[in-house]
């Protein structure tokens, strides 16, 4: 008789197919859409088209974004991103894959500390929550450096557990982490700079002073000197020369502007509120979050040096930006892999709820009915007619996650091991069949590929002598018209300005001039006000007048979504036709 196919679901089942089953997962999550979505805020199309300009000038220590220095992020990401556009050329898909393998490695890595920890089914569990949680779903689409950050700190976090926690561990054992460790932190310097030391340095003074007090740590295992010199080695390889090339403005730049800097400096506008990250990781850790309330109670009754790691971890980067006064969602990020860890840890022990728990109820409730809403509301906003498909399909994505997220927490808190692998294969087909659809409207409304696509109907055809002359931008400064357009722009903040580099170019070039401006939230306001809302901004008089001066233009008008603003913008593109 043929021997009976294994169960799903044990130790040695996840085991085996682990890694097989998360890419599955992984793939059908997370590719959908992402070569179709436009690059949506200010820094993906900086990282896309700075990864162009590097290759073009084969300058693989500095980046350069519309022909300046770009010293934002440290070069990881796009030596990753040039290595796709070599493959795949230079487009969306190819921009964001290396944050797509980010969140299968860190699965991956999740995968393999969770079975250390408790078993294969832990991993795997671990590792599903890590790729189905929310942020982790927006930020592992985009083309940014956070994820190959996220990565590294995973794996040097993995690292010092290995190297302080066991009673004993052999030498050999030893000396392997300890390269991992130390390698691992140089690596995730070169991908976004100090907070990948910062997050693992911390986590251990926040286990060994606040969480695990008693008891000494084994801090000669960390090989502390010799791993900081191979450290610090990785790092020098890259930054020695870039300063060196720079006059010390890589430092004076990227460390005193956009880490000193951003932590003094509101964001937008933005109020600041201390703390505000505790509150966000109720939408960014959605929908695993809704179980949160169990877990510590089950954490603070199972206490334990392995509980108490994990915690300093998670905390760490809720403590590093707590004060910190450029407000984003994500930064915490650094520190979801850990909540994903003790998530598993408890769902794998005796307290496991069988239902929903309240929480997550009204997250889900939360979500739902927002999204509803945003879809009821639409049509009767006073939106552009182009952007209701957009906002109509936006709320059934939201609805949609929050349905199947119900779902899939029912049915798998009540252990059905064949209808919860059912449920999320359904869950996760819906969810991509609705980015499909956000993913097709977001792309025709967008204004920077519209705009490339007019300037090429006008007659500003990509000649070598055009390819060098910089576009013109009035108010409209979206860094995605370099990207879409494929020249540098100037841009300017007042009219009279943008006008005379246009009167002084040359022919092929293009005036870009943003006439009105609507704000999402002002269109919303809409149902419940008895006054129509007015634009944000509106120019049409002034641009009217210098259009006028200018007949041996072409002229046509776009619309669209502006992403980074949140906002529906009504443009007019000027295009002087190339000399034949």
């Amino acid at each position: 008789m043929p021997a009976a196919s294994p169960q799903p679901w044990t130790d040695a089942w996840c085991q085996k197919h682990h890694r097989w089953l998360l890419l599955a997962v992984t793939l059908l999550l997370y590719l959908p859409g992402t070569g179709t979505i436009p690059l949506m805020d200010r820094d993906e199309p900086r990282f896309a088209h700075a990864t162009v300009e590097m290759m073009q000038r084969s300058s693989w220590a500095i980046p350069y974004f519309n022909e300046e220095y770009r010293f934002d992020k440290p070069p990881l990401t796009y030596w990753w991103m040039a290595a796709h556009y070599q493959l795949f050329g230079v487009n969306e898909m190819a921009a964001r894959l290396h944050s797509v393998f980010s969140v299968y490695l860190i699965a991956l890595v999740l995968a393999a500390f969770g079975t250390r920890m408790a078993g294969a089914r832990a991993g795997l569990l671990a590792a599903f929550s890590w790729v189905t949680t929310l942020q982790v779903l927006v930020h592992g689409r985009l083309c940014v450096a956070d994820m190959p950050m996220v990565l590294f700190v995973t794996i040097s976090s993995w690292a010092l557990y290995e190297i302080l926690t066991p009673e004993e561990v052999s030498a050999d054992r030893l000396q392997r982490w300890r390269w991992v460790l130390w390698v691992s932190l140089g690596l995730g310097f070169l991908a976004k700079g100090p907070i990948a030391w910062f997050v693992p340095a911390l986590t251990v003074v926040l286990w060994r002073y606040a969480f695990q007090r008693g008891g000494a740590l084994p801090w000669k295992r960390l090989g502390l000197w010799p791993g900081v010199l191979i450290t610090l080695l990785i790092t020098a390889a890259w930054g020695v020369p870039a300063l060196m090339a720079t006059h010390g403005d890589y430092w004076r730049s990227g460390i005193g502007e956009h880490v000193v800097k951003r932590g003094t400096d509101v964001f937008n506008g933005r109020r600041f509120i201390p703390g505000l990250y505790l509150g966000t990781a109720f939408l960014s850790l959605f929908p695993w979050i809704g179980l949160l309330v169990p877990m510590w109670k089950s954490l603070r009754k199972n206490w334990n040096p392995r509980y108490a790691f994990l915690a300093a971890w998670f905390l760490a980067p809720q403590v590093i930006f707590f004060f910190y006064a450029t407000q984003l969602p994500h930064y915490p990020m650094p520190g979801f892999p850990a909540f994903s860890l003790l998530l598993a840890l408890f769902l794998m022990g005796p307290d496991r709820p069988k239902d929903p728990p309240a929480l997550l109820t009204v997250l889900c409730l939360v979500l739902g009915g927002g999204g509803l809403a945003i879809w009821k509301l639409a049509p009767g906003s006073g939106a552009d007619p182009d952007l209701i498909p957009v906002l109509t399909n936006g709320g059934l994505l939201l609805g949609a996650l929050a349905l199947v997220s119900w779902m899939g927490m029912q049915v798998g808190l009540k252990g059905r091991a064949p209808a919860t692998a059912l449920v999320a294969l359904v869950a996760v087909l819906i969810f991509s069949s609705r980015v499909l659809h956000v993913a097709d409207e977001l792309r025709i409304t967008n204004p920077a590929i519209n705009i490339a696509n007019v300037m090429q109907g006008l007659g500003d055809t990509p000649t070598p002598e055009a390819s060098r002359q910089k576009r013109i931008g009035c108010v409209f400064a979206e860094p995605s018209l370099v990207f879409y357009a494929g020249y540098p722009w100037s841009f300017a903040g007042k009219q009279s300005s943008a006008e005379k580099m246009f009167a002084q170019a040359k022919s092929g070039s293009t005036l870009v001039l943003l006439d009105r401006e609507w704000t999402l939230s002002d269109w919303f306001k809409q149902p419940f006000s008895k006054e129509p809302q007015p634009t944000a901004r509106d120019q049409t008089a002034e641009n009217d007048a210098l259009i006028a001066r200018h007949p041996e233009a072409g002229v046509k008008t776009v619309r669209g979504l502006d992403l980074a603003r949140s906002s529906w913008v009504e443009i007019r593109v000027l295009v002087r036709e190339t000399s034949k």
